[in-house]
């Protein structure tokens, strides 16, 4: 997503023909997949992240070497509160202006001074019966960070090629898995944040953030929070207010990750309070080792790394050596 950080990134051609994608939060996830013409072997490992930036160094050398994909391309998905996702009225420019016009208009929403920030942008598709401004998605992370993370894995031995949010690691991965047609609404949590989201063909129509994430959903926690009344509540009017304002046809069916089984569990008691089925959200056939699914792909991390390295894969014809990050 982010065009930066054009320093970093091997300057010969990345060897291997799979690609990667990580989530680096308190927990690193790498899912390693084959090339698309490849059989089902991709492979996906977790391990806690040491806090100093040489532990982390080795921590992840140490999965690159295990996997054999040194060289590769990456996708870093940025885990949610490290970032911050906006909506504002496209401004009247062009596109390549797009980004420096968005800087400013967001620059009182930060929490940061915006010189410290990288931004980006991507559209907001409108709702077809509404007549209003177009909008736009601005996504704004801490410059220093994400150059930080880059450099974790570029030492590492990997090529970073990409740096992506939850949101969009999430949308690849339901449109990689769910392929019925129509619009569909994806509830998603990591350990302490979540959101609500409803994509069409592949893109975001709107999307909400949850201040809480699994561990307010195991039985003790819920009822401390109350989040069995709180979360179908703000479920239902999401569903509402996307049936009232996008004449795409009607959200039919709920998609719910990871599948965690206390969260799917209450998932299905909330799609019965609004009369809509609950699936889980998991990951295709050909995504899963030819042993089966491990336990690791159960994990947020796990399905943030494989949303970001399904969207490199989708976008194989740039050159791998290309050291930007981009969308």
């Amino acid at each position: 997503m982010f065009r930066v950080l054009k320093s970093l990134g091997s300057s010969s051609r990345a060897r291997g023909n799979g690609v990667v994608g990580l989530s680096l939060n308190r927990t690193l996830a790498v899912a390693s997949l084959p090339p698309t013409s490849a059989p089902a072997g991709a492979a996906v490992q977790l391990t806690e992240l040491p806090t100093e930036v040489s532990g982390q160094i080795r921590a992840l050398s140490k999965i690159v070497a295990d996997f054999g994909v040194k060289g590769c391309t990456a996708s870093i998905t940025l885990s949610p509160g490290s970032y911050e996702m906006l909506q504002i009225e496209r401004p009247t420019v062009r596109d390549e202006e797009l980004v420096d016009a968005a800087r400013w208009r967001v620059a009182s929403m930060l929490d940061y001074p915006v010189e410290e920030a990288i931004i980006q942008v991507f559209d907001a598709p409108q709702p077809s019966e509404h007549q209003r401004e177009p909008m736009l998605n601005v996504v704004a992370a801490p410059a220093r960070a994400v150059r930080e993370l880059a450099n974790v894995v570029s030492k590492a031995g990997l090529t970073p090629r990409k740096i992506t949010v939850a949101e969009l690691a999430v949308r690849d991965l339901v449109t990689a898995c769910y392929t019925a047609g129509g619009p569909v609404m994806t509830v998603f949590l990591t350990g302490r944040q979540g959101l609500i989201q409803a994509t069409l063909d592949g893109e975001i129509c709107l999307t909400r953030r949850l201040g809480y994430g699994l561990g307010s959903v195991k039985p003790v926690s819920m009822l401390e929070t109350g989040i069995q009344n709180t979360l179908p509540l703000e479920l239902r009017r999401t569903i509402d207010y996307f049936d009232s304002h996008y004449s795409v046809g009607n959200i039919r069916k709920i998609l719910a990750g990871p599948a965690d089984g206390n969260f799917i569990a209450f998932m299905r008691e909330a799609g019965e309070m609004i009369g809509l089925p609950v699936m889980a959200l998991e990951p295709e056939v050909d995504l899963l080792p030819a042993a089966g699914k491990p336990a690791e792909y159960g994990m947020p991390e796990a399905y943030l790394a494989l949303g970001g390295a399904l969207s490199l894969r989708e976008s194989r014809s740039d050159s791998p050596a290309t050291s930007r990050i981009a969308v």
